[in-house]
């Protein structure tokens, strides 16, 4: 149940959609980043651990309860002691030719998560008290990953309740490389990660908000409250929030998003931004633009921008260093518990930077060397502590085409103090590397008891021994111009772009010719950046150097035309003709963010380098840039009539397949008449298959929708191909050297996916007992990740009657079981298939490890349908029971429905879309839609209070041959849906999902009526009203 009425919801102080990330809890992903518990590594809480402080953060009884019982996983405190910061110095075995310095301790600092530097050399700390824990909120509800929904969103600051996070600033008053003197300057934060500083002031994330506090005469003492510019980063999980605020050197603001947490962002002018897990995000405090970079990853809770302005992360994961992040690229999540991508049309995703070296997990902090104080070897080397392992990694950065790869060198750092837990890497302004240690013996989030060492914290920096580490370049933004050009040869990455950015907070048009001579003679990223910064880079300039001689200076000019979305016709003449592979990288991403004929026609130039064709970043990247323009279809129509253009290795391996299967998805007469125009421009039998194949992925283990003839004529024979094939002849007669055969293409089904997807539809016909094992390895995404295959599997697991099948797909809810591309509804009916595994759904609803919005509505009918009363009272607990007239809360809503639909006006375009998703899967309006449903053309359209009775309160009246019905099979399976056909020997229902099962006679035990419509009550829950008039305006288009 949701925890607070929408009355109450509306007195919050953000908007709406920010407090659904609170009150309604969007369970999001985080990959635990400790291993699961041991005997030794689990405490159970108890009366002495968990403290009335714990218990004071409950909303309710539940929570208090889970507070109370909650078995911690991974590392959880234990009874050793802290060592001094003294004596842990000393214990540090350290690389040779380097020594470790402490720079602060306890009681001057604690739990010290984010160091960054001002211009000045200074340091700034973020001291993260308040973890776990936001102050003034109470949590009314936690899924299976601890993620917590709480009772309302917290003010900014000043408002609200104070927390315990404070930054604090240190400084070497005497330059002699010591920090003599701190002092705190903003403090009673709640839930701060991270600060920058410069722009005019001090720029705090404070989740849900990015603050910025002005400092105009830099005293440290701010000149006002906090203003806002950025609102609405989730809250869920305070391990996993938006963190690592760093400025980039083009300008703008980047930070993370962890895993499980949740984000509906919005700027003054960017509103609405929703992203589910991890994710690279930026904002410009000018152009206020808030955006995401790009997404996926691990626990992005680190990031850092190397001296040609490439974007890379750390990870909790294993067997890799960390992410490479093209611009506006996926990489890989875990699906089931992260959550699904922005964009549902992706198709395919980067995975991390392979990696040579010690594959134990949690590389989490992360930077990459270029702080000139080291020996050179150093330089573009990776230093990223281990908080789970107490030690720091040193690797090599290595190209590997047009991303990375990484090789470990010998440790930098290792200690036996388990205590050690560097959470943060970077390098200082006097070329050193600083590590924050949090210190402490505990390191899983995954307990609800606070018992975190809230008095240790140490700041350490790393340095050549004999060396000392002393910033000498004194107050950059007191520097005159001319001094700040000349850092830009620095040896300290830092300090040129640090240049770099005073010059381009100050604007002066004066230096633009010495910046332009610098671009010129020296290939100057920072005088590139910086001239974007004062406004004078135009397109002249940009043209010209799209032809320098510096593949990183054309790299940033595609970079900053796509920023601004300026269309440059050259840009396409550099596609054909750019020899280096991370310029072709930035084409690929810039040409997203153009128009449609400027973007494809880059596209088209870059996808003709067949040499590219294998590399691990650039065929998706050239995909993505395609579906950015998906809608355009005049453009793609255009780009796809060059018959050269076919013959590209990218476009027959990458594109084909992956174009067809988007317009399929997205459905629609449309995008159909588009799937047969492509066909019809195919040259030849081998693309034309690969574009059925498309359109067969689409639609596996889903019902085909109405078709065009030439399209449904063209699947159909392609199906029939593979259902002819010898294998599945053979499969389907029971011969034992097919069923071996066909295990061991299902063993490596990327081999031949359709094939494969046809194994896994036939296994759940013909009830193969050791086949069980494979479709659960597939339904689970242990073996494949494509969601077709996945689909099917989890259907064909119905045929199996085994309990520790609903068990395994449940655990999966939590990994690769996603809700996207209908892969967890078709889990949700599977497991309403039988009894015992409908118990199972039932009780992880009611331990809250599952979300009741994630049940589709005929699984919540056909849960209804059991007789069983353990089964039918958990039912009415999760969902509500239900009554055949109308309740009086929804006699209210449809009162208030039709004053507002007979009063305000709405827009039939927008309505359309809101049909498509909530209401097209199952009726047909205008041509368009599925058929579980009646066709809605023949209905009083135009009369309001026909749809509103209609859609509050479906099962007021059903329409006659639409009834919903239960058939129970002998083999104990329930399977629910309307008639769409029967003869003398079967029954065929056609589900929500608009999925046929065909049931022989023989095979049906009974088969019954349900009292019930299909179609859900809360149809319009979570709709604004806006929403709701836009679409009763596209249901009435045309009725009188």
């Amino acid at each position: 149940m949701y925890p607070f009425s929408p009355a109450a919801q509306s007195r919050f102080l953000l908007p709406f959609a920010l407090t659904l990330l609170f009150a309604n809890a969007i369970p999001i992903p985080i990959p635990i980043p400790i291993p699961i518990a041991t005997a030794q590594e689990s405490s159970q809480p108890d009366d002495q651990t968990v403290s009335e402080s714990d218990r004071s953060v409950a909303g309710n009884e539940q929570v208090a309860e889970i507070i109370r019982t909650f078995a911690g996983r991974g590392v959880m405190r234990d009874d050793s002691q802290p060592t001094s910061a003294e004596v842990a110095v000393d214990q540090f075995r350290v690389l040779d030719g380097f020594e470790v310095e402490l720079v602060a301790s306890e009681p001057d600092v604690s739990q010290p998560l984010f160091l960054s530097w001002d211009s000045r050399g200074r340091m700034w700390v973020v001291q993260y008290r308040q973890y776990q824990f936001p102050a003034g909120l109470k949590v009314v509800r936690y899924d299976q990953h601890l993620r917590a929904v709480f009772d309302r969103v917290p003010e900014p600051p000043p408002h609200g309740t104070r927390g315990l996070d404070t930054i604090s600033v240190y400084e070497d008053t005497d330059g002699d490389g010591v920090y003599d003197t701190h002092k705190d300057v903003i403090t009673g934060l709640n839930i701060a990660t991270s600060v920058q500083v410069g722009h005019g002031g001090i720029w705090v994330l404070n989740p849900p908000y990015l603050l910025f506090y002005p400092d105009k005469d830099q005293d440290d003492v701010p000149d006002s409250d906090p203003e806002v510019h950025l609102s609405g980063f989730g809250l869920q999980d305070t391990h996993s929030v938006a963190n690592s605020l760093t400025w980039g050197p083009d300008g703008w603001l980047y930070g993370c998003n962890g895993s499980t947490t949740v984000g509906d962002v919005s700027s003054e002018v960017s509103k609405g931004v929703r992203f589910q897990g991890q994710c690279v995000w930026r904002y410009h405090p000018d152009t206020k633009v808030f955006e995401i970079y790009a997404e996926g990853g691990g626990n992005t809770f680190s990031l850092d921008i190397d001296s040609n302005g490439r974007v890379f992360t750390g990870t909790n994961g294993g067997n890799t260093r960390g992410y490479y992040f093209p611009q506006g690229s996926y990489s890989e999540k875990n699906w089931g518990k992260h959550g699904p991508l922005t964009n549902p049309y992706a198709f395919g995703f980067f995975t991390a930077m392979k990696f040579q070296g010690d594959g134990r997990r949690f590389p989490q902090a992360f930077c990459i060397y270029e702080g000139g104080l080291f020996p050179s070897e150093f330089d573009q080397t990776i230093v990223a502590p281990n908080s789970l392992h107490n030690l720091v990694w040193h690797s090599q950065l290595l190209a590997d085409q047009s991303t990375f790869r990484t090789v470990d060198l010998p440790n930098l750092i290792e200690t036996p103090d388990r205590w050690f837990r560097p959470v943060y890497s970077g390098v200082g302004p006097d070329g050193a590397v600083y590590l924050a240690d949090w210190y402490d013996t505990r390191l899983s989030h995954v307990s609800p008891v606070d018992d975190w060492h809230k008095e240790s914290g140490r700041v350490y920096r790393v340095v050549p021994e004999g060396r000392p580490a002393i910033y000498q370049d004194g107050d950059l933004s007191s520097a005159d111009n001319k001094s700040l050009m000349q850092k830009f040869s620095h040896p300290n990455k830092w300090v040129r772009q640090r240049a770099s950015l005073e010059l381009g907070w100050r604007a002066d048009p004066t230096i633009a010719d010495e910046l332009i001579q610098r671009v010129e003679n020296d290939a100057s990223l920072e005088s590139l950046w910086t001239l974007n910064s004062i406004g004078k880079l135009d397109r002249t300039l940009a043209a010209r150097w799209l032809s320098h001689s510096d593949s990183d200076i054309r790299r940033w000019i595609v970079r900053l035309i796509g920023d601004r979305h300026e269309d440059l016709a050259a840009l396409a003449e550099l596609a054909r003709s750019e020899s280096d592979v991370h310029v072709r990288s930035q084409l690929a991403s810039t040409a997203k963010r153009l128009s449609a004929d400027v973007g494809l026609s880059i596209v088209s130039a870059l996808l003709r380098h067949d040499e590219d064709a294998n590399d691990p970043h650039l065929p998706l990247l050239n995909w993505w840039a395609i579906e950015a323009h998906a809608e355009s279809w005049p453009a793609i129509e255009a780009l796809f009539t060059d018959p050269g253009l076919w013959q590209a290795a990218q476009v027959q391996q990458t594109v084909l397949t992956r174009l067809v299967q988007r317009y399929a998805s997205a459905g629609g007469a449309e995008n159909f008449e588009r799937c047969s125009r492509l066909i019809e421009l195919a040259p030849n039998d081998v693309s034309k298959t690969r574009l059925i194949q498309g359109i067969s992925l689409a639609f596996q283990g889903l019902a085909i929708p109405e078709l065009p003839a030439s399209l449904d004529l063209a699947l159909a024979d392609y199906r029939a191909s593979i259902g002819e094939s010898g294998l599945i002849l053979s499969l389907r007669r029971g011969d034992s050297n097919a069923i071996k055969d066909a295990m061991n293409l299902l063993a490596k089904p990327q081999t031949d996916l359709p094939l494969a997807i046809e194994v896994a539809n036939v296994f759940g016909e013909i009830q193969v007992a050791d086949a069980a094992e494979s479709l659960l390895a597939l339904a689970t995404g242990q073996r494949a990740s494509d969601p077709a295959l996945q689909r099917v599997a989890i259907a064909s697991l119905r045929k199996y009657d085994d309990v520790a099948i609903g068990s395994k797909l449940l655990a999966a809810f939590g990994s690769r079981i996603s809700e996207e591309h209908g892969v967890r509804a078709a889990a949700c009916r599977t497991l309403a298939s039988r009894p015992v595994w409908a118990n199972q759904l039932l009780t992880e609803l009611t331990e809250w490890r599952v979300k009741r919005e994630q049940i589709p509505s005929d699984v919540v009918q056909q849960l209804r349908a059991y007789e069983d009363p353990v089964i039918a009272n958990q039912v009415d607990a999760v969902f509500g029971s239900i009554t055949a007239s109308a309740t009086a809360e929804q006699i209210a809503e449809m009162k208030r429905l039709r004053d507002l639909l007979g009063s305000t006006p709405g827009d039939a375009n927008a309505g359309k879309a809101i049909f498509t998703k909530t209401c097209g899967a199952c009726h047909q309006l205008f041509g368009e839609g599925g058929k579980t449903g009646p066709p809605l053309d023949g209905y009083e359209r135009g009369k309001v209070s026909f749809w509103v009775d209609a859609i509050v309160s479906p099962s007021m009246e059903i329409r006659e041959g639409y009834q919903s019905y239960l058939a129970l099979t002998v083999d104990g399976r329930a399977i629910n849906g309307i008639i769409a056909d029967q003869t003398p020997q079967t029954v065929t229902l056609r589900n929500a999902d608009n999925q046929n099962t065909m049931i022989p006679r023989s095979e049906i035990e009974m088969l019954r009526a349900l009292p019930t419509s299909l179609m859900p009550s809360g149809l319009l829950v979570g709709m604004t009203d806006e929403q709701v008039c836009d679409l009763y305006a596209y249901l009435s288009f045309g009725a009188k």
